[in-house]
């Protein structure tokens, strides 16, 4: 099913997503979202009064209080044509703030700290059970999957004390996620997933590949988080962008670009670069 987060023009809420309907679910994600991965994805509490999706704003599917997870260096071809010779031998990891997020049509910030805004279209994890540094053994904690661009301003990326990770990846208003949540039974489990990855700006396709040449799967991920950061319901973790950055060719975004990022099975997100030292 599709889960989205909307407003109504009287409050945000999460729902249902049933053709050109929404149907309303009762409460915060942490009050629906454990019960619902554990029952196999059958209890949801739907109030069975629907909304017409034209009457309504979707927003990214991501509530206040959740923590913005990511990994990078996770697709071996991106890392080939940014001159790597060697595969990593553990993940790099970061967080980004809340102010961060964005929804599907938001304007993407540009910052006047950077010349080179770039795209990274990431295949993204949604946390539906908790798990902690304590929890013992394989969990079964996912809710389901969405879209994320992970902006980011890669002038911070080198320094001489290492990369400026703040200045590079938390800018205020520049990381649209979304459409929609697609629960994880909608899919194949998750160590075997292999969904297409698209980019596009203006409508030219920059990065494509499939989430099958990630280097480390979402299991993989979750648990090298698992250990060092409580996960609760809601969290949602980045995990990496394949080849075709701006990076890579010096093609970074511009004032005005339309940028769509697409993953196969759960849908296209759509955002359009503000202007230069915008504030959002």
């Amino acid at each position: 099913m599709r889960i989205a987060r909307y407003d109504n023009g009287r409050g945000r809420h999460w729902g249902v997503l049933v053709d050109d309907r929404v149907v309303p679910i009762d409460g915060s994600i942490a009050q629906w979202a454990p019960a619902l991965v554990a029952s196999g994805f059958r209890d949801l509490p739907t109030t069975g009064t629907t909304v017409h999706r034209a009457d309504v704003r979707l927003l990214a599917p991501v509530e206040q209080t959740a923590k913005i997870l990511g990994v990078g260096a996770n697709y071996w071809k991106h890392l080939q044509r940014l001159g790597r010779t060697e595969r990593p031998t553990h993940l790099a990891s970061f967080i980004k703030p809340i102010t961060a997020v964005i929804g599907p049509d938001d304007e993407i910030r540009n910052p006047a700290i950077t010349e080179e805004l770039d795209y990274e279209v990431e295949l993204t994890a949604v946390v539906g059970r908790p798990v902690s540094p304590l929890t013992v053994g394989p969990v079964s904690a996912l809710l389901g999957y969405t879209v994320a661009n992970d902006i980011s301003a890669r002038n911070f990326r080198v320094g001489d004390k290492g990369p400026d990770m703040v200045s590079m990846k938390a800018n205020d208003a520049s990381t649209p996620i979304g459409p929609w949540i697609v629960t994880a039974d909608e899919f194949e489990p998750a160590a075997d997933l292999d969904l297409k990855i698209v980019c596009r700006v203006n409508g030219e396709v920059r990065q494509e590949d499939t989430t099958g040449r990630m280097l480390w799967r979402v299991p993989e991920i979750l648990d090298f988080f698992k250990p060092r950061i409580s996960l609760a319901p809601g969290d949602v973790v980045l995990t990496g962008t394949t080849c075709g950055v701006g990076l890579e060719n010096g093609r970074f975004l511009r004032a005005g670009d339309v940028v769509e990022t697409e993953v196969g099975g759960i849908g296209v997100l759509r955002n359009v670069v503000g202007p230069h030292g915008g504030r959002g």
